[in-house]
C-alpha cells in the first residue's frame, strides 16, 4: 500500500504543475507571428484580432511579423515553438500551398505540426492594372499583353501564395507571358503599381480598393463566384470563362501541435465570441472582410485537411516549378 501511495504521489506531482499551468494560462505575453511583411492583409486582420483579444485574455498579444523564405521561417518558427499556448501563428492560404510547391524540402507540416484554432473569414482577390494603362477592361488587357509578348511584366510576392499561383494561372489559361518582378511585401509592390513600373498584380480587396477608389488602380476581375458589394461593377472571373481562377483569402489562428486542448478550446471561444461583436464584425466587412460562421477547432481543421489537397490541384493545373 505503502508503494501504491508513493506512486500516486509521484503522479500528482507531475500533472499537478501542468494543470495549474493550463488553469491560470495566461500569465506573460502571447506572440502571434505573421509569416510575411507588416503592412499585408494578413497583418491588418491578425492585428485587430490581437487587439480585441488582448484585454479578454489579460495579457499583451504582440503581432511580430517575421518574413522570409516565401512565408516559410515565420512558419516553422511556430511549428517549432513549445506547444504552450504562448506562441501562434496567423494563418492563411501559404501555409495550405507551401506542401505543393516545396514537397521535398519543407520543414514542417500544415496538417501535422499544427494544432488548428479558429477560422477567421476570408476575402477575394482581384485582378488590378495601374489606372494610367491603357486597356480598360479584362478582355482588353488580355489582348494589349498578347500584342507585346515579353514586355509586361507583374508585380510577384512569395512563391506558393495566391498572388503567385492566381497569376500564374491566369497566364497559363490566356496564353500570355509576363515577366514576374518579386517584392518582399505588397506594400513596395502596389507602389510600383500604382507608377506602371509593372503593369499587372494580383491583389486582395483589403488593399486594393483603397487604390482603387482613389483612381491609382483599375480592377479587372474579382477572383469570386459573385460580385462583391464594395466594387459592384467589377465582373467575377466566372462571368469572363475562367471558373478556375475563383480563389479567395482566408485568414485563421493556429499553434504549435501538442497544445493543450483546453487552451485551444478557450482561444477559440474567445474568438468566436470576438467575430460576433458588432463593431468586430463592421470593421472586418469594411476592409472587404466576410466574417467565418461560427467554427470549432475540428472545424478549421477539415477545412485545412481540404485546402492542402485543393492546392495541390492548382499547383499540378498551373504546371507550377516544384522544389
Amino acid at each position: 500500500m505503502s508503494k501504491f501511495i508513493a506512486a500516486l504521489a509521484a503522479c500528482i506531482s507531475l500533472i499537478a504543475p501542468i494543470a495549474h499551468a493550463q488553469g491560470t494560462w495566461p500569465q506573460k505575453p502571447i506572440r502571434l507571428v505573421v509569416p510575411f511583411p507588416a503592412g499585408g492583409q494578413l497583418d491588418v486582420v491578425a492585428r485587430l484580432i490581437a487587439d480585441r483579444l488582448s484585454p479578454v485574455l489579460g495579457q499583451p498579444i504582440v503581432v511580430e511579423p517575421k518574413p522570409g523564405a516565401d512565408g516559410n521561417i515565420g512558419t516553422e518558427q511556430v511549428a517549432k515553438a513549445a506547444p504552450d499556448g504562448y506562441t501562434w501563428l496567423a494563418a492563411s492560404p501559404p501555409t495550405a500551398i507551401q506542401p505543393s510547391v516545396r514537397p521535398s524540402t519543407l520543414k514542417y507540416d500544415p496538417l501535422r505540426d499544427f494544432e488548428s484554432v479558429a477560422f477567421i473569414g476570408t476575402s477575394p482577390f482581384l485582378f488590378v492594372v495601374p489606372a494610367s494603362l491603357p486597356p480598360k477592361t479584362f478582355a482588353d488587357f488580355v489582348a494589349y499583353a498578347k500584342a507585346r509578348p515579353g514586355e509586361l511584366s507583374y508585380a510577384g510576392s512569395a512563391r506558393g501564395t495566391v498572388v503567385h499561383l492566381a497569376t500564374e494561372l491566369f497566364m497559363h489559361d490566356a496564353g500570355i507571358r509576363m515577366e514576374t518582378i518579386n517584392y518582399p511585401g505588397q506594400p513596395s509592390a502596389i507602389a510600383d503599381l500604382i507608377t506602371a513600373r509593372v503593369q499587372f498584380m494580383t491583389l486582395g480587396l483589403i488593399l486594393a480598393e483603397p487604390q482603387i477608389k482613389q483612381n491609382n488602380l483599375r480592377a479587372l476581375a474579382i477572383l469570386d463566384q459573385r460580385r462583391h458589394a464594395h466594387l459592384p461593377d467589377v465582373p467575377t472571373v466566372v462571368e469572363l470563362g475562367m471558373p478556375a481562377l475563383t480563389m479567395t483569402t482566408w485568414f485563421g489562428i493556429a499553434m504549435p501541435a501538442k497544445t493543450p486542448a483546453a487552451i485551444v478550446e478557450r482561444v477559440n471561444a474567445e474568438i468566436m465570441k470576438v467575430l460576433a461583436e458588432p463593431e468586430v464584425i463592421s470593421k472586418l466587412n469594411a476592409m472587404g472582410v466576410d466574417v467565418a460562421r461560427a467554427n470549432t477547432p475540428a472545424d478549421f481543421a477539415a477545412f485545412m485537411r481540404d485546402e492542402v489537397a485543393r492546392w495541390k490541384s492548382v499547383v499540378k493545373a498551373a504546371n507550377i516549378a516544384t522544389d
